[in-house]
Order: C-alpha cells, then sequence, then structure tokens
C-alpha cells in the first residue's frame, strides 16, 4: 500500500474529505506534460467550495448533492497543478462556508472540533494526509481551523488571488488562502499561486518594525494562551529592531456587527433562492438563519454597515504607519469540543476586515494537549515581509508532536 492511502485510512474517522480524484491517488506530477517541478510530489487537498476538474463542488450542502462535476479547476487550483502538485481530492466545508459544524475532527483529539469553514483542509494537514490544502475566509475560517488543528493558515491581502471557480458566501471578504505544515510549504504554495509574489523583496526581519495587538472583546483568553502570546513577544523581539504596543483600541463587537450585516446581505443575494419552500428544509440551521436574516436587510443598511467598516479599516492602518508586523492572536484558547459550534472568531473577524495577510504560526500544545497558535498580520500587499517575519518566529515555537492517528 502506497503512503498515500495508507493515510487515507484514518479518514474514515477524521472525515477531512468528501470525495477523491482518481489522478490523485497514483499519479506521478512530474510525469504530467507541461507540469513544472516546484511542487514536484506535493499533494492538496481542495475546500468543497472551490472547483476541481472532475469533481462536483458540493458546498457542503445537501441542496448541492447532485452536482455535476467541474468542467474545469479554478484558477488558484491550476496554478499549483501546473507546479506539479497532485490534487489529491476536495476537503469538508461547512455549508457553503458558514458555521454550521461538520463532523470533520480535528487530529489532536477526535473529540474536538478542527474549526471552520475549512475544517477538512486544517485536519488534512495536521494529520499528514496533504502536503498543502486550499481554504477561504469570509470571517475567521481558515486561520482558526489552522490555529486550532497546529499547522500554519495563511490568508493573503483580499483580491490578491483568483475567485473564479469558488462559490462566493460574501464577496467583500471571500479570500482563498493556504494551510501548510510550513511557512516553507506556504511561500511555495503561494509562489506557484500568485506570479506578483517575489519572497526576495521581503524586508529583513532585524530591519522591521514590530507591534502587538490584542483585541478586546467579550471573550478573554486563556492563561495558556497568553503565555504563548508573551513568549511569541519575546522571540519577536529578538527577531525585529523593535516592537511596540501602540495601544490600539478597535470596537470589536461594533465591527463584528457591521461584517454581519454585510456577509448575511451579500449570502442572501447570492444563495437566497434556496430559501425556496422546495429546498429550504434541506439547509443546515445557521446558514438558514443567516440567509433568513440576510434577505431583511436592505441594500441602504449594507451599504451603511460597509462604509463604516471602511472607516474603521482606513482609521487602523493610518495608526499603524511604519509597523511592518503585528503579534496577535487568533482565538483564545484551542479547540472546542465537538458540538454546535466552530470555535470562536470575533478576534479573526476585525483582522479580515482590516484586509491584509494573516499568518497563523503553531505555538506549541496547552495541558490539555490542544494546540496553540500566535498570528501575525500585516499591511495589505505586504505578504514578502510578513512571511519572512512569520518564518524567523516560527523557528522559536516550541516543539509540536504529530498527532495520533486514527489508523497508527
Amino acid at each position: 500500500m502506497g503512503e498515500v492511502s495508507s493515510k487515507l485510512l484514518c479518514d474514515a474517522k477524521l472525515h477531512a474529505f468528501v470525495a477523491f480524484s482518481d489522478d490523485g491517488r497514483d499519479r506521478d506530477p512530474r510525469l504530467q506534460p507541461g507540469a513544472s517541478v516546484a511542487l514536484s510530489g506535493l499533494t492538496v487537498g481542495v475546500k468543497d467550495i472551490i472547483d476541481v476538474a472532475g469533481l462536483p463542488t458540493r458546498n457542503g450542502s445537501d441542496t448541492c448533492r447532485e452536482a455535476a462535476p467541474a468542467d474545469r479547476d479554478a484558477p488558484v487550483v491550476a496554478s499549483l497543478r501546473a507546479a506539479g502538485a497532485v490534487i489529491l481530492g476536495k476537503t469538508t466545508t461547512t455549508e457553503f462556508a458558514f458555521t454550521d459544524p461538520t463532523d470533520c475532527r480535528n487530529p489532536y483529539d477526535l473529540a474536538r472540533s478542527p474549526g471552520g469553514s475549512s475544517s477538512g483542509s486544517g485536519a488534512a494537514v495536521a494529520a499528514g494526509m496533504v502536503d498543502l490544502a486550499l481554504g477561504t475566509q469570509t470571517a475567521g475560517s481558515l486561520c482558526r481551523p489552522a490555529a486550532y488543528c497546529g499547522v500554519v493558515g495563511f490568508k493573503p491581502s483580499y483580491g490578491l488571488l483568483s475567485t473564479e471557480g469558488v462559490t462566493p458566501l460574501a464577496p467583500s471578504f471571500d479570500t482563498v488562502g493556504i494551510i501548510a505544515r510550513s511557512i516553507d510549504g506556504v511561500d511555495a504554495a503561494f509562489t506557484a499561486m500568485h506570479p506578483g509574489y517575489d519572497p526576495a523583496a521581503a524586508k529583513d526581519p532585524d530591519h522591521c518594525a514590530a507591534a502587538t495587538v490584542l483585541l478586546d472583546a467579550t471573550t478573554t483568553a486563556t492563561s495558556e494562551t497568553i503565555d504563548a502570546f508573551n513568549q511569541g513577544l519575546t522571540a519577536l523581539a529578538e527577531i525585529c529592531a523593535r516592537a511596540i504596543d501602540p495601544g490600539v483600541d478597535v470596537d470589536v463587537a461594533r465591527v463584528v456587527a457591521n461584517h454581519r450585516v454585510v456577509m448575511n446581505h451579500e449570502a442572501a443575494a447570492a444563495h437566497g433562492r434556496l430559501l425556496a419552500d422546495n429546498v429550504v428544509h434541506l439547509l443546515a440551521p445557521k446558514f438558514r438563519a443567516g440567509l433568513t436574516a440576510g434577505a431583511k436587510i436592505s441594500e441602504w443598511d449594507a451599504k451603511k454597515a460597509a462604509g463604516d467598516l471602511a472607516q474603521v479599516r482606513d482609521k487602523f492602518w493610518n495608526s499603524m504607519a511604519g509597523i511592518d508586523a503585528i503579534l496577535t492572536l487568533p482565538v483564545p484558547e484551542g479547540a472546542p469540543m465537538m458540538g454546535d459550534t466552530t470555535g470562536f472568531q470575533d478576534w479573526l473577524t476585525p483582522w479580515t476586515v482590516f484586509g491584509g495577510p494573516l499568518v497563523s504560526i503553531p505555538w506549541g500544545l496547552d495541558t490539555l494537549g490542544r494546540p496553540r497558535a500566535i498570528m501575525l498580520a500585516g499591511h495589505p500587499g505586504e505578504e514578502a515581509t510578513v512571511l519572512g517575519v512569520a518564518r524567523a518566529l516560527a523557528k522559536q515555537a516550541p516543539d509540536l508532536p504529530r498527532p495520533v492517528l486514527p489508523s497508527d
């Protein structure tokens, strides 16, 4: 039995995949005509809201059970395939990338959630089933599962990667990103996906100015998560020329509320037809409620909320002038138990609204055996510098043991 095939055995309990590509199991990418060798031999999972040629895009929804196979790869998938990667299959997503939990499990503890909505992408990379996975983030949907599953999550700047062939949730925020085992893996994949990206353009970390920003919210971080943040800050202070706390105040509750208005409004515009009597019963409860709420939001109210978010975003980045990297936390604690939630996202939503690159970095385990994480953020368009600082920071992260897989 091949290495890839043996890894797939654990999916009967992990539920990270919803479909496998016949091509992806046995074909050596180095034999594919026209393929480069940049990602040769690397396997990729693709969130099931992103088109993969020959596989249906079912969006984690019973309303899409009869979807026909996609005619072509989404551009983000095609770029990885052209670089020599093997597309192993489609990974589990929450329904239309909203917040209803799936049956996907966290590889570090099958009783816990992997997060969402890129649930299967985070779990598959953490379990070693694939080297890389594609996910998306509209609120916290990529960095959260990366944090919960102990892998690297990278959300590039809004609009940098094509969303063609990607089922929309809220186009004002939808962003394709990468989950990988390491910063180097992210860097290699992003280089293939974005021709304009030049890692050599990164500012040397020891010439960078860093800041720390912990967002206020109704939920507070556990002591072990704060310990991870403080360890990250100590490491960052050694890496960068200077590290400061600018004392920025962000009204998280207001940002989250306005984001939800825009997201629900745009989701209803894209998928409101699913509220029709003949299919509404097939929808998961939270997505159905989101569509119902969104259908009642006027265009004026949505534009007002979007305008408020734009003002907050501009004010925030003006306050960060001269700062190259920002250290923060993606989540207040490790993965929750399986249940009616995919985890806490209110700290990630503002960063998604701010629109710049985000890198979630694994930072050891807590006493419950759950992965911890810290996160770096940067100004829009500053991917190279943020990834460069993240690479230096990750070298000082505590060891993270591999999860014990169900097939072990």
